[in-house]
């Protein structure tokens, strides 16, 4: 893809427009940067234009390269479309500049957990590059060419701007709804996340969740090879008692051993066989990829069982940002729990979390967050009562622990965004730590 002298115009200028405007300047391209944000800090000499997305500004383009954090239904971007400007995401943009193989892996939950997983594997044995939704913009590691693989976590919103964008190896772990305050139904945002495998095709790959209905229908049209995964029956990759084990061809005669791993909770046994796969498909052996397993250490703000103290156990799953992630958390806990829910609202359908709750050992839940009392509602239309709801993460933790018996756990588990009260999903998990770590000191 030759930029040079191109008129290119970033909307949105977070971590990824940083990265977009370094890599096109280094690549010739004319390069203009929108973003809504007034109070931002530009490098001298490039042209702007802040607190909004004017038509006057952005149709000046050959080319509009958008964050992840920018709409693709942004009015400007609408009449963009019509006029023939091409429209792209940073990913596409990526894409079109690397000839290195790439690994993208998709999903409603699990993907952080699944694609660091995965490079750890390959990396045992390749070379390989962390990137995409996971912190680290594509854009940004283009110019390595060292790398034998990129391995890309890529979100709904990524995806929804992408034209070529062809992995060799596509990975679609499950689709349940969220981000519904973005895109403007559940309909197009499966569309989007079906843009993982639209252009494969001959020896591309795409691994599929077979328990997964909205996953089934959605790689009806897949045109690659398909290779599903599941937990409940034998896919392609299943699980036979301790052991992850493959009905394909070539691996027939391979297990994977589970034992000795840290990830907690049967969801991510489903992520172990589909970073297992990739693994043997990248030429790793099944004896690097057990080691690899057992090394693996779980990612912060979920499922995070961080304290242990004066008979209660105390988990954080801050990123468990929609309903489908706390119901995960809550089929992997045994035992008593207490629950703590809530946060932005993003237009999410809670009744399968209600009937899980339902179902499972919750003795009570704390409610906190801008869904607070649209959740309150839901809990007394089922007939459950034993809820409070609060203004504080503080004074909920704080009430959480003085209900809890021993034996009992604490998850914070929201199932919401966490905007309405936070920076990040991760602000908000720091956030819980440290008030329970508060309390132990205290009590110590």
């Amino acid at each position: 893809m030759d930029l040079n002298g191109k008129k290119v115009t970033i909307l949105g200028y977070g971590k990824t427009g940083k990265a977009c405007l370094k890599t096109l300047l280094t690549l010739g391209a004319k390069v203009k940067v929108s973003d809504k944000n007034p109070d931002i800090g530009i490098p001298e000499g490039i042209e702007v234009e802040l607190g909004g997305h004017s038509e006057e500004f952005v149709l000046d383009s050959d080319i509009i390269v958008l964050s992840p954090g920018v709409r693709w239904d942004e009015p400007v971007l609408e009449v963009a479309r019509k006029k023939g400007i091409e429209t792209i995401s940073e990913v596409e943009l990526a894409y079109r500049l690397i000839d290195t193989p790439i690994i993208a892996i998709t999903g409603t939950n699990g993907k952080t957990t699944t694609t660091s997983l995965t490079a750890h594997i390959l990396s045992s044995e390749k070379k390989v590059k962390l990137v995409g939704n996971i912190g680290i913009p594509f854009i940004q590691e283009i110019f390595d060419r060292s790398s034998e693989y990129f391995v890309l976590e890529v979100s709904s919103f990524q995806l929804q701007g992408t034209k070529f964008f062809r992995p060799k190896i596509g990975v679609l772990l499950n689709i349940a709804s969220d981000h519904l305050n973005w895109h403007n139904s559940m309909e197009e945002y499966i569309e989007a996340k079906k843009k993982l495998f639209s252009n494969q095709a001959g020896d591309d790959i795409l691994i599929y969740n077979k328990d997964d209905k909205n996953v089934l229908n959605a790689v009806e049209d897949a045109r690659g090879r398909k290779i599903s995964f599941s937990l409940e029956e034998k896919g392609d990759i299943y699980l036979d008692g301790n052991f992850v084990r493959f009905n394909i061809p070539e691996f027939s005669d391979i297990s994977i051993s589970l034992n000795g791993i840290k990830l907690v909770g049967r969801h991510n046994i489903g992520n172990i066989m589909c970073a297992s796969a990739i693994g043997l498909l990248c030429g790793i052996s099944p004896q690097d990829i057990e080691q690899a397993i057992r090394t693996f250490t779980p990612y912060p703000h979920t499922l995070e069982k961080f304290l242990e103290y004066d008979g209660l156990i105390f988990i954080n799953d801050s990123k468990a940002t929609n309903p489908h992630a706390t119901i995960s958390a809550l089929k992997s806990i045994d035992g008593p729990k207490l629950l703590i829910l809530g946060g932005q609202d993003k237009g999410m359908d809670f009744s399968e979390l209600i009937d899980e709750i339902k179902m499972t050992q919750v003795k009570y839940v704390f409610l906190i967050g801008e869904t607070r009392h649209k959740l309150k509602e839901l809990l007394i239309e089922n007939g459950l009562y034993n809820f409070s709801v609060y203004e504080s993460l503080e004074e909920t933790v704080e009430s959480a622990i003085k209900l809890a018996k021993r034996g009992d756990c604490i998850l914070f588990s929201p199932a919401c965004a966490s905007f309405d009260m936070f920076k990040n999903y991760k602000d908000r998990g720091e956030r819980f730590k440290e008030i329970v770590t508060r309390w132990k000191d205290n009590k110590g």
